[in-house]
């Protein structure tokens, strides 16, 4: 039997990606620029996990209390990796992303590389894939598990694709336990693509099946699973809907009732504030940019997004609005797909070859535009400048720093601030500083210039405070890390 060969150009474009997202990812959780919302919170919950524990999210307090984190949101995969923390540590997460997208672009290989028997094609797929600002965007902004889940929907398709309903029940599992508004997104997937398959019946009834069990584990977990491990009378506390209704139901009669409100609900700015003006059309711009165009064409594509730009653009809170942070993801798969299945239709040898390398051009052009001058000035994309210098350095000694945190005790209740949450994060106990709690030692980062969640005044009052506070002594303070320990456990 002759051994296959190595698809070497796959490779070299992997091996490129895997250090582009690595310079991203890794060197900002290096740097001190992940943060305790939201690396710190998966963090400890990989910590509990691995020793057989519940997560209390102590992280959250004094803003919320919540004896279980799976009553924040109502994710599993946290659950099922934590073994993994044991060989990464507080990488751990940041790894397990970085590898989902690798693995999502050649999810998305395989199945270009299915529709049109051309590794060309393909290689130009996964390029582009790899190019979107979704993934970039996602990666300058820690952890997410939303990233993971919308990375195997490729794999799914192709799967069903294949006919082989099992492995994509599989992966249909991960992607609903991810995260439970996955479970929604997945309904309006499966609705599309079956719509795309036409008159394969037995794709058909796995699709209604799929549907089906998407739509009822989404009911189940925000109507009652969340609500009743959080012991919330409010119901799902992620609904913040306001401009088009407080419950599910009234979000679902406005839509119906009111349709052209709700239209422009996904252009205006609703939250009356002009700051946020733009933001909207920023999305609509650069999705359409990036090959949205043959949404219009194929709006096979466009029903999977549904759910996406209405859980985004009613939402109260502006930030969720645009091309920002985490949730922008989904729409990469589905914009990968669409746009390489239209050009696979095209019949010109010709055209097609040309519109096969423009897409990837176009997604590096405007990921590269968002990037150095995105609307929201706050978007920490210029976290995703690997290619800076400024990328790669701090205004304090990171290296110091790290050395400097090792003072604390593995087994210690900390209060840390923003940045340094995520490194310590790996212990039963951990606070969100300013809140102290019963905490036995502050870490704080002065030297990092950033003062949130309090103002600047704030915080260096709080600072000084602290300092001069009797209950606690100072265990290391070179200007730019500052750790305190209360006084009776430095005896």
């Amino acid at each position: 039997m002759e051994k296959k060969k190595p698809d070497i150009p796959l490779l070299v474009i992997l091996l490129i990606y895997a250090i582009i997202y690595s310079l991203i990812s890794l060197v900002n959780h290096y740097n001190f620029r992940t943060y305790g919302w939201d690396l710190g919170l998966y963090n400890n919950a990989l910590y509990d996990y691995s020793h057989f524990q519940w997560n209390d999210e102590t992280l959250v307090l004094p803003y919320l209390k919540i004896s279980n984190s799976l009553g924040d949101h109502f994710s599993l995969l946290p659950l099922l990796l934590s073994p993994l923390v044991w060989l990464f540590g507080s990488w751990t997460m940041l790894l397990i992303q970085i590898a989902a997208v690798l693995w999502g672009g050649y999810g998305l290989f395989r199945f270009v590389f299915r529709l049109t028997g051309g590794k060309g094609i393909s290689y130009c797929a996964l390029v582009y894939f790899f190019s979107l600002w979704g993934i970039y965007s996602a990666l300058s902004f820690d952890y997410h598990d939303n990233v993971v889940a919308a990375m195997l929907l490729p794999w799914f398709v192709y799967e069903v694709y294949e006919k082989k309903y099992f492995k994509a029940s599989l992966y249909l599992f991960f992607i609903l336990v991810a995260k439970e508004n996955m479970a929604l997104w997945m309904f309006f997937v499966c609705a599309g693509l079956a719509w795309l398959l036409g008159k394969e019946k037995m794709s058909l009834k796995y699709l209604a099946g799929a549907a089906l069990v998407s739509a009822l584990y989404f009911i189940l977990v925000t109507k009652w699973v969340i609500p009743s491990i959080a012991g919330q009378d409010t119901g799902y506390i992620h609904f913040r809907y306001d401009a088009a209704g407080h419950t599910m139901k009234e979000v679902f009669l406005f839509v119906i009732s009111h349709p052209v409100q709700a239209f422009t609900l996904l252009f205006e700015n609703h939250s009356g504030l002009p700051g946020w003006n733009g933001i909207k059309s920023e999305l609509h711009f650069v999705v359409l940019f990036s090959g949205g165009i043959v949404l219009l064409f194929y709006p096979q594509f466009l029903l999977m997004l549904i759910p996406v730009y209405f859980q985004k653009l009613f939402h109260n809170e502006p930030e969720k609005w645009g091309i920002y942070y985490q949730y922008s993801v989904e729409y990469v798969p589905v914009l990968a797909m669409a746009v390489f299945y239209a050009i696979s239709r095209f019949r010109g040898r010709r055209l097609k070859q040309m519109l096969q390398y423009v897409a990837p051009l176009m997604a590096m052009i405007i990921t590269f535009s968002v990037i150095e001058n995105p609307v929201y000035k706050y978007s920490l994309l210029e976290q995703a400048r690997f290619y800076r210098k400024s990328h790669y350095e701090r205004e304090f000694d990171v290296k110091e720093v790290h050395g400097a945190l090792k003072k604390i005790p593995p087994a210690a209740k900390v209060s840390a601030q923003n940045m340094l949450v995520p490194h310590l994060a790996l212990r039963d106990t951990i606070y969100y500083f300013p809140y102290l709690g019963d905490a036995e030692y502050v870490a704080l980062l002065p030297g990092a210039r950033s003062s949130y969640p309090l103002t600047e005044k704030r915080y260096h009052h709080f600072l000084d405070s602290l300092r001069h506070d009797s209950l606690w002594c100072t265990l290391h303070d070179d200007g730019n890390l500052l750790l305190l320990v209360k006084k009776n456990k430095s005896r």
